[in-house]
C-alpha cells in the first residue's frame, strides 16, 4: 500500500515538472501530450499541479494539447509552425478572435470574463426599475436593445471613452452603466478612467471582473479561481474521455459588491443574506 502511494506521489511530481518546463506531458513517439504556453510561472505552476493531481500517465498518453494562458500566448502559438490544438484559458472573449487569427488548428476557449446577461441582471436586481446603459461599437443608438444587452446603447464618443463619457452621462437619461470587457470599446486605461468619470457623476459602474472592482465600480459579476480551474478540468476530461476539444464557461458567477461605493454613494448595505439573494437572482435560480 504504501508502495503504491509513493509511485503516485512521484510520478504526480514528474508529471508538474514536465508541465512547469512546457515540456508534452508524457509524449509519445507522434509527440502527443498536453504542454502549457505563456502565463506566469506561477500560473503554469499551478496549471501542471491541477493537472498531475487529476489524471495519471496512461490516461494522458494519447493527448495532443497546447494550453496557451492569456491573449498573447494564443496569438504567439498560433503563428509559430505547431500542429497541435489550442485550449486557451485566461483571455477575454472580444479579443478570441483576433488573437486565434492564424491558428490553422482547432482551438477552444474558457473565458475569463462572465457574459453580458449576468451584469444586465445584477443592475436590475440591485437597482430596481433603473435604465442601464453601455457603449458599443456594434449597433447605432436608438436600435432596440436585445434582451441580453443594457437598455440603452451608447456610441463610442468621437472624442474618445474617458473624455467623452463626462458628456454621454450628462445627456443621457440612464441609471447604471455596465463595463464588460470589450476591446473593440476601451483601450489601455479606458476602465479605469471610465470608472472614475462614473464615480464623480455618481453613477453606478457594474463590470464583468472582480479586478475592477476595487477602482470604482459599484458590482461585479466574475469566476472565482476555483470556478476556472473546474472548467479546466471538465474540459481535459470531455477530451480524453471522448477526443472532442471543447471549451465552456462556468456556470454560474458570484457576485462581488463594492460595499463602500454602495455605502458613501447611494446609501446602501447589503447584509450577507441580502447578497446570497442577488446572487442567485442573478444566476437564475
Amino acid at each position: 500500500m504504501a508502495g503504491r502511494t509513493i509511485q503516485r506521489v512521484l510520478r504526480s511530481a514528474f508529471l508538474w515538472g514536465m508541465l512547469v518546463t512546457g515540456a508534452p506531458l508524457l509524449a509519445s513517439a507522434a509527440q502527443a501530450g498536453i504542454s502549457l504556453h505563456g502565463g506566469s510561472e506561477e500560473s503554469r505552476e499551478h496549471l501542471a499541479g491541477l493537472i498531475a493531481s487529476q489524471w495519471g500517465a496512461d490516461e494522458t498518453r494519447d493527448v495532443d494539447l497546447a494550453i496557451t494562458i492569456g491573449t498573447t500566448a494564443l496569438a504567439e502559438y498560433c503563428s509559430g509552425n505547431h500542429q497541435s490544438p489550442v485550449l486557451a484559458i485566461y483571455l477575454y472573449e472580444s479579443r478570441f478572435e483576433e488573437a486565434k487569427a492564424d491558428c490553422a488548428q482547432p482551438v477552444a476557449a474558457i473565458f475569463s470574463d462572465a457574459p453580458l446577461l449576468y451584469q444586465v441582471r445584477l443592475a436590475r436586481g440591485l437597482f430596481p426599475g433603473s435604465r442601464s446603459a453601455m457603449l458599443t461599437s456594434e449597433r447605432a443608438t436608438g436600435e432596440p436593445a436585445p434582451e441580453k444587452t443594457a437598455d440603452i446603447l451608447l456610441p463610442i464618443p468621437e472624442e474618445g471613452v474617458a473624455k467623452g463619457l463626462g458628456r454621454l452621462i450628462a445627456e443621457g437619461q440612464w441609471d447604471v452603466f455596465l463595463l464588460p470587457i470589450d476591446a473593440l470599446v476601451f483601450k489601455g486605461s479606458d476602465y479605469r478612467l471610465s470608472l472614475e468619470t462614473l464615480f464623480r457623476h455618481r453613477k453606478p459602474a457594474i463590470v464583468s471582473i472582480n479586478q475592477l472592482l476595487s477602482q470604482g465600480a459599484a458590482a461585479t459579476v466574475y469566476y472565482t479561481s476555483t470556478q476556472l480551474d473546474q472548467a479546466v478540468v471538465e474540459a481535459l476530461d470531455r477530451l480524453i474521455e471522448t477526443g472532442e476539444l471543447t471549451g465552456t464557461r462556468p456556470d454560474s458567477v458570484t457576485v462581488g459588491i463594492n460595499k463602500t461605493v454602495m455605502r458613501n454613494l447611494y446609501g446602501r448595505v447589503i447584509p450577507p443574506e441580502v447578497l446570497r439573494a442577488l446572487e442567485a437572482e442573478v444566476n437564475g435560480d
